[in-house]
């Protein structure tokens, strides 16, 4: 029966050490906001062939989320990214214009979040929609855990055949890290 007692204490503060060093480690569980952005500079150019009377547009920009410092510093004890906003304003358009078969894409080497623009006529003040539909926010924070370059980019075609318009893209999103695990 002592060995019995013996056993079930020991097994108790075990338990009760095991659950305290967890906490413990929680504790030093950090909190942060990265945020992401950048311009997307589009020259829209005359199409050619079939699509004649009408512009086309491709832009590409590389974001690295090292960029961030709080991101860098704790780079490797990251734990889980949790996506607030994706956004996509426009701040300047000349002439406006009407974009169809447009896609704003962010992705990576293995991974890449989609948004459609069918028939959109935008203005400098335009927001484009950027929301989680079709889970494309999921897929960012992914991105984000793989803590690599990744781009965002726009092509599509446009109502008229010259112009040019300024997108600004953001990701704000809310990181959780723990500097004492790996």
């Amino acid at each position: 029966m002592k060995n019995l007692t013996k056993l079930f204490l020991g097994l108790l503060l075990a338990g009760i050490i095991f659950t305290g060093c967890k906490e413990a480690t929680e504790l030093a569980d950090v909190k942060f906001t990265a945020n992401f952005e950048d311009t997307l500079s589009v020259v829209v150019t005359p199409a050619t062939g079939l699509k004649a009377g009408n512009g086309v547009f491709s832009e590409t920009i590389t974001i690295d989320p090292t960029s961030d410092s709080d991101f860098d510093k704790y780079l490797n004890n990251i734990k889980g990214i949790d996506i607030n906003e994706v956004s996509g304003l426009v701040l300047i358009v000349n002439p406006n214009v009407t974009l169809s078969s447009t896609v704003l894409t962010v992705s990576n080497d293995t991974r890449n979040a989609t948004w459609e623009f069918d028939v959109l006529p935008i203005e400098a003040g335009t927001v484009l929609i950027l929301d989680n539909a079709d889970g494309q926010w999921d897929t960012i924070e992914e991105i984000l855990m793989d803590k690599k370059v990744f781009t965002v980019s726009i092509n599509g075609q446009a109502s008229e055949e010259s112009a040019d318009f300024l997108v600004l893209v953001k990701i704000n999103s809310e990181v959780l890290a723990n500097p004492i695990s790996s």
